[in-house]
């Protein structure tokens, strides 16, 4: 493969990584408006492991969803506003707040599956589960490559 050639398959490469994933944000978006649900994906992405967790640190969740902490941050801050979340002080470590779900969050949680579920059957239509996971394989050792890479 020429250099040229190998250059234009790592862009189109990234390119097509980032449009479906940019699609995959889209039709969700649009799944839970259209369900009368106002949450963003990521603001869902959170969710998931404060519901799961029970009762997170910022830091946690954080390395749980990928989000460094500015974004983190402005993230639990919205769902705060929209009162599905509240920060409580750490019992043991004053200076950690934990963040739990309010019962608004939780009903929202729930409310919000079936669409996830909606989803995940659209963008996984037409494709088989031997391709999915030679998918996740794939991008998981793109991931293992590009992190183990200094």
């Amino acid at each position: 493969m020429t250099e040229e050639a190998s250059l234009k398959f790592h862009m189109n490469m990234g390119m097509l990584i980032n449009s479906a994933q940019r699609a995959m944000t889209k039709r969700f978006v649009q799944n839970a408006t259209d369900s009368g649900q106002d949450i963003s994906l990521d603001q869902w992405m959170v969710l998931g492991p404060i519901w799961q967790l029970e009762s997170a640190s910022q830091k946690e969740l954080g390395e749980m969803c990928l989000k460094d902490k500015t974004n983190i941050t402005r993230i639990i801050d919205a769902l705060e506003q929209k009162n599905l979340v509240v920060r409580v002080e750490d019992q043991i470590d004053h200076r950690i707040k934990r963040v739990v779900l309010t019962n608004a969050g939780k009903q929202l949680f729930f409310d919000v599956l079936p669409i996830m579920e909606k989803t995940r059957e659209e963008v996984r239509k037409d494709i088989s589960n031997k391709d999915i996971e030679t998918f996740k394989v794939v991008l998981s050792k793109i991931l293992e490559n590009l992190t183990d890479a200094k």
